[in-house]
């Protein structure tokens, strides 16, 4: 890998690009059931909010804060709630500040995600969630991805063309879990978008799943993968985690 692409921060920091500095909206209709589901109140950080889609959600019940990276998505988040500029691993927060901390399509872009968790946990209240969603290519799609960046001898495909030129780390479910345990309890995984997930956006997969035995075949299939907790939850297109602080 270029010495570039090691190095996300330098990419993101500069990166004035407003329409791909947003979550999908399968990821923002998922923060919404996790906002629902857990009465999420009080004040909550959305962590790399980018031009601050999820600080619109979050203003539902909560009272919302953003931090970015880029001074340019940072302007179009403050819309909408207070925002800071800030790297996701040195918050200018006090210990103990927020009832939740949101970080979503964020930490696969990020030199140190582990670094970044140790952060989220020290401004987390002590009985305080944290809410993270990334990419996962524990499926099909990660066998494009693993084809793609060999060939590019970049870590910078993804399924939706976003960030050209930027990072997108290989993550998956398991590995992000790794780096979150120290510091946090598994409360629950959830996959989102298996459609992605089973093509791998190959043309000739793509080609079966729009054809109309393919299309007959997604609509029995889909329904129950998005209902799974279990197994099958780590290998959707995306990674939904619900996070606990451990005691201190």
């Amino acid at each position: 890998m270029t010495d570039d692409a090691l190095r996300p921060a330098s990419h993101y920091s500069r990166l004035d690009d407003p329409a791909s500095q947003t979550a999908p909206e399968e990821v923002r209709l998922a923060l919404r059931r996790f906002v629902t589901d857990h009465h999420i109140d009080g004040p909550v950080l959305d962590l790399g909010t980018g031009v601050g889609d999820n600080l619109v959600e979050l203003r539902r019940g909560a009272t919302p804060y953003g931090a970015e990276l880029s001074v340019a998505a940072a302007r179009h988040a403050a819309q909408h709630a207070p925002v800071v500029v800030a790297d996701g691993s040195r918050l200018p927060f006090r210990t103990s500040t927020f009832s939740a901390v949101v970080c979503t399509e964020v930490l696969e872009h990020v030199d140190s995600p582990d670094a970044v968790f140790a952060e989220m946990a020290r401004v987390l209240r002590r009985t305080g969630l944290a809410y993270v969603t990334t990419p996962n290519y524990a499926n099909l799609a990660g066998l494009h991805k693993w084809i793609a960046d060999r060939r590019s001898q970049r870590h910078d495909w993804n399924p939706w063309g976003a960030h050209e030129g930027g990072f997108e780390a290989f993550m998956t479910g398991r590995r992000l879990w790794r780096m979150a345990a120290p510091h946090f309890e598994l409360v629950e995984a959830r996959g989102l978008d298996f459609g992605q997930a089973l093509t791998g956006r190959f043309a000739l997969t793509d080609r079966v799943a729009s054809s109309r035995p393919g299309q007959a075949t997604l609509r029995r299939l889909l329904p129950r993968l998005y209902r799974a907790t279990g197994r099958l939850a780590w290998h959707g297109m995306h990674i939904e985690l619900t996070l606990r602080v451990r005691k201190r």
